[in-house]
C-alpha cells in the first residue's frame, strides 16, 4: 500500500503479480501509513485526522478527528495506541481500538523527531536544543535535557536504557540516559546524521546523512564509531534483512540500491534501479527488496538471491538481471507498507 499525495488516495499493489490493482480514495491527502493488527491507519495533515482502512475490503472503515495537524507518529505498546506529534506543537495519544483521542500534551516547541520504547517517548525539540522524555499513555513530562545543539533524528537503544539523538549541525550523536535524561556522551561523526537503522540484535547502528558518500557504523553501547565505509553515492534510507544480515541502502544521488554484508562490512552488490530511490521495504519472506521512488511512484523490485548471484557471476557473458521488475503505483508517494494478505 502506497500513500499518494498526487491522487489523494492509498494505492494498492498485488505483490504476487507486482502490479497496481486498486485505489482507495480518501477524504483528505494522506501522509503516513501504519499497520496495526488487521487495520491500516493513515495520518492526514491536510484533514487533521487519522483515517482507518480495512485492508481486506480496500475501503475506509473509520475516521478519527485529531486535535492538530499531524507531523509525525509512532505506534505504542503492542500497536494499541498511536502517539502523534502535531501542530500547534503537541503530542496526542490515540486509542486505535476505541477510535478516540485519550489525551494531548502541549509542547513549548515543535518536535522534529520521536521514538517510542515501552511507556516512554523521546522527542527532539531543535528550537530549544533539547531532548524531552514523556511517559505515556498518561502524557507526563519525565524531563527535558538541554544538549547544546539542535537535534532531529532520535532512537532508543534496543534495551531501552539510552536515547541516541542526531545533531546535524555539530555532526555528532548525543546519548542520554533514558531513565534520568543525564547526558552520557557526545560522539563526533564525519557526516551530519539524518537517519538511523539498527541491525537485528541492536548492537550496531547504521547512520547516513550529508557531508560525504559514507555510512557510519556506531556501537550504541560503547558510544564509539566502529567504522566508516562507502555505501554508494548519497546514502539515504536503509533497511536490514535480519535473516541474512544484510543492509540495504538507497542512493538517490545516482539511482542505485547498495547492499552491504553486515558481518564482513563489505559490498555484496549494487543494483541500478533508476530515478531517486527512497524508502526501502523487504518482503516478509526475505525474497524481495522493494524500492519506492517518491516522485514518480514507481516501485523497483529486486530479487535478493538473484542480485547476490549476479554479483558473484558478473564475469559471464549474460549474468542474471539483478532488477526483477518495475511497476507503477502513484506519484508523490509519501509512505509505503507491506500488508500480509490471504485470499
Amino acid at each position: 500500500m502506497v500513500a499518494s499525495g498526487a491522487e489523494r488516495a492509498v494505492v494498492v499493489a498485488n505483490l504476487a503479480q507486482f502490479e497496481r490493482i486498486t485505489t482507495i480514495p480518501l477524504p483528505h491527502t494522506p501522509d503516513r501509513l501504519f499497520l496495526a493488527g488487521q487495520k491500516v491507519f493513515v495520518t492526514s495533515r491536510d484533514g487533521s485526522e487519522l483515517i482507518e482502512i480495512e485492508p481486506s475490503k480496500f475501503r475506509v472503515s473509520g475516521r478519527i478527528a485529531l486535535p492538530g495537524k499531524p507531523i509525525g507518529a509512532g505506534l505504542l505498546q503492542g500497536n494499541l495506541w498511536l502517539a502523534v506529534m502535531d501542530e500547534p506543537p503537541g503530542l496526542a495519544i490515540i486509542d486505535l481500538a476505541g477510535r478516540r483521542v485519550t489525551g494531548r500534551l502541549a509542547l513549548l516547541a515543535a518536535p522534529a523527531g520521536a521514538d517510542f520504547a515501552g511507556e516512554l517517548v523521546a522527542l527532539t525539540l531543535p528550537a530549544r536544543n533539547s531532548v524531552m522524555r514523556v511517559s505515556v499513555p498518561g502524557l507526563k513530562i519525565a524531563g527535558e535535557t538541554e544538549v547544546g545543539a539542535a537535534c532531529g533524528t532520535v532512537r532508543f537503544r534496543k534495551d531501552g536504557k539510552a536515547i541516541l539523538a542526531g545533531a546535524p549541525t555539530t555532526r555528532e550523536i548525543i546519548t542520554l540516559d533514558a531513565a534520568t535524561g543525564a547526558l552520557l556522551s557526545r560522539l563526533p561523526l564525519p557526516i551530519s546524521p539524518l537517519r538511523f537503522c539498527f541491525n537485528g540484535d541492536g548492537g550496531q547502528m547504521f547512520v547516513t546523512g550529508t557531508g560525504e558518500d559514507s555510512l557510519a557504523i556506531v556501537d550504541p553501547y560503547q558510544n564509539q564509531v566502529d567504522q566508516t565505509i562507502l555505501a554508494g553515492r548519497t546514502p539515504g534510507a536503509m533497511a536490514v534483512l535480519e535473516t541474512r544480515n544484510l543492509l540495504f541502502v538507497a542512493n538517490p544521488g545516482n539511482g542505485d540500491l547498495t547492499i552491504l554484508d553486515i558481518d564482513t562490512r563489505h559490498l555484496s552488490a549494487s543494483v541500478h534501479v533508476g530515478g531517486e530511490p527512497g524508502e526501502v521495504s523487504l518482503t516478509p519472506d526475505g525474497e524481495y527488496a522493494l524500492v519506492v521512488d517518491p516522485v514518480s511512484g514507481t516501485v523497483s523490485v529486486v530479487r535478493i538471491d538473484t542480485v547476490l548471484d549476479h554479483a558473484q557471476v558478473a564475469w559471464i557473458a549474460q549474468p542474471p538481471k539483478p532488477l526483477f521488475t518495475v511497476f507503477q503505483t502513484a506519484g508523490d508517494a509519501r509512505s509505503a507498507i507491506i500488508v500480509p494478505f490471504e485470499d
